[in-house]
């Protein structure tokens, strides 16, 4: 993202030798997923996705987040018709899971060098896929994106479009730039706009299927996405202590100040959820449901108690996912309850 936030970020601890353990287990699961289609291409690449984007995760995140930014939307905007769970929807999530796949596949690429000395044993580094075969797949991923998109939605595939040719002019900027490949904070503002394109897209899905005008509550919801993101993306790479050479934001701005941005990104998040859908404004039964959003602070809160214990060395990567998986997870069932639905299969 790198884990599932972030398709091109560093991967954080893992990459910096702090939480390598089981990368060679994956690497032989993913071998034995290959089994006798190890001359196969297909059956390299499946490997590859097996161990790289696995479902359980990349498919997860991808309906979490398409499920809490459409629904929110929907609550959101005035005289927006009811919310149609339909297989547009379904394919709009296909097009969010395969753009974050894209962007594994190009990460594999663009960190070569840099793993074939510090993780030799992910697939491309040790031989177990070829350059050649991830473009080849990054060739289908685009073809399927367009075919899923680009008949109904026009305005967004423009977006997928340039979101796509970023994430690839991402790859000459990092072997090019010193400042962009080491720098954390530079590098997270620019490989961000990823994620960034792809809420817009969400919403510009949201417009073409509700008919409806732009609101101001839509970049108030995308900014609320970008600090799920971001507590995610601070908290797995905040450490109690310096580390020489990791990339973790607390190298730069210390335990403290990173340990106070993970926490501010997700009490931000929080702060706009509340303010944006009103959830003091719902009665009757589904009163519990609008309030659920909120209770994803206690994934903050058990990280901060952890993080300050004596022992714990880093933020609980664990607790940070927890959150995002729980506040979406929320924001789902809030508007599943409090809003109306359209269930056209």
């Amino acid at each position: 993202m790198s884990g599932p936030a972030t398709g091109l970020a560093r991967d954080g601890l893992a990459r910096d030798g702090l939480a390598r353990d089981g990368l060679a287990e994956d690497g032989r699961r993913a071998d034995r997923l290959a089994g006798d289609t190890r001359t196969s291409a297909a059956g390299r690449l499946l490997a590859f996705v097996h161990e790289r984007s696995p479902l359980r995760v990349y498919l997860t995140y991808a309906v979490l987040w398409v499920l809490a930014l459409s629904g929110a939307l929907h609550l959101a905007t005035p005289d927006a018709p009811a919310w149609r769970l339909d297989l547009s929807l379904a394919a709009e999530v296909a097009t969010v899971w395969l753009m974050l796949l894209f962007g594994r596949i190009v990460d594999e690429q663009k960190d070569l060098e840099y793993d074939r000395v510090h993780n030799p044993g992910r697939p491309l580094p040790r031989g177990a896929v070829s350059v050649l075969e991830l473009r080849i797949a990054m060739a289908a991923v685009v073809v399927l994106v367009l075919a899923l998109n680009a008949w109904s939605h026009p305005a967004a595939t423009v977006l997928l479009v340039v979101d796509l040719g970023y994430i690839c002019l991402l790859v000459p900027l990092d072997r090019l730039s010193t400042r962009v490949r080491d720098g954390l904070f530079l590098n997270l503002l620019v490989s961000y706009p990823v994620q960034l394109m792809l809420s817009v897209q969400i919403w510009l899905f949201f417009l073409d299927e509700t008919g409806t005008g732009p609101h101001w509550s839509a970049p108030a919801l995308i900014a609320m996405v970008a600090g799920v993101f971001l507590h995610v993306e601070f908290a797995r790479k905040t450490s109690r202590a310096p580390v020489p050479g990791a990339h973790l934001y607390s190298n730069v701005v210390g335990a403290r100040g990173a340990a106070a941005l993970t926490v501010g990104m997700a009490l931000a998040a929080v702060l706009i959820d509340l303010v944006v859908l009103r959830p003091w404004e719902v009665s009757g039964p589904a009163l519990p449901t609008a309030w659920l959003p909120l209770t994803a602070l206690g994934f903050v809160w058990m990280g901060a108690r952890r993080f300050r214990a004596a022992g714990t060395t880093v933020w609980p990567a664990a607790l940070g996912m927890g959150f995002l998986a729980w506040f979406y997870l929320g924001l789902t069932v809030q508007s599943l309850a409090v809003g109306t639905i359209d269930i056209a299969w």
